[in-house]
Order: structure tokens, then sequence, then C-alpha cells
């Protein structure tokens, strides 16, 4: 055995829902299983996921008000989600151990807002097609610290 291991985080991939449950954006990075569902269904699936999680949460609280479901995590991976005042939902799935995440779904959430909510031609309601987009967002997870980052451990 070697005396260091090699422990990789990486962030596997994105979803953008809109208020009305469309999967609007996605994209992969370092995705290394797939569903083997078309992704119509894995939308869907992953939308009704996060509704339940909702509901699941504010049954089970002890206090008044929504109760917000930041993440859940799997021996596997994490998920991560936020949703913003308008009712958009946005899911990046990492590894269990990915650091600052919350701090890379608000990054992302940045560049929607200056890519696709500042820009009166892009419609909301559909999948976003713009290059800028997707370019910004690649500069925001690949940059971002638990993108493939590598961690000795002696």
């Amino acid at each position: 055995l070697c005396s260091v291991c090699v422990v990789i985080m990486t962030i596997y991939n994105l979803y953008i829902f809109n208020k009305e449950g469309t999967c609007i954006y996605y994209r992969e990075w370092k995705r290394e299983k797939q569903s083997g569902l078309p992704k119509s269904e894995e939308y869907k699936l992953m939308f009704g996921m996060l509704i339940s999680l909702r509901s699941f949460a504010e049954r089970l609280s002890t206090k008044d008000g929504q109760q917000l479901v930041r993440s859940y995590k799997t021996s596997a991976y994490k998920m991560n989600y936020m949703e913003s005042p308008t009712g958009l939902k946005m899911v990046v799935n990492t590894d269990p151990n990915a650091a600052s995440v919350p701090d890379l779904v608000r990054g992302i959430y940045q560049v929607y807002v200056e890519c696709i909510t500042k820009n009166c031609l892009i419609d909301v309601s559909r999948e976003i097609q713009s290059e800028l987009f997707s370019s910004r967002v690649d500069q925001v997870v690949t940059g971002h610290s638990s993108y493939a980052y590598p961690t000795s451990l002696y």
C-alpha cells in the first residue's frame, strides 16, 4: 500500500428548474454513473424528489413557517439545493465531502441573474440555449475548489 492516499472531490452535475418544474438547464462535469432513464424522465424524478423533500421537511418540522431543504447526503453523493424567491430551483450534485458548495450554488445563481434574468430576449420557460451562460457556469464550476481537487491524506 502507498503511504499517501489521494481523495478526489468533485462536482458531478447541475439541474436548473423554472417555477413550473421544467428543467431549463442541465450540465454534467464528472458524472460517473448514468441513470439509464431518458433525460426527460430523470428531470421529472429530480423535480418530484425536490417537492417531496420540501413536503417531508414541512410535515416533520417542529416550527411554524416554510422549512428549507438545502441538501441531503448519501455515501456516494450530496445533493445541494437552492430555491430563489421567484421559484427557480438549482440542484448541484457533488462528492459527499465537497466543501463550500453553498457558495458555488450562489455563484451559479449570480451567473444566471447576469446572463439570463437581465436578458429580456431569453424566455425562462424554455431550455436555456445561451453559450455565454454555459461558458460562465463552466468557469464558476471548474474554478471551484471542489472541482476534482486532490487532497493528500497520511
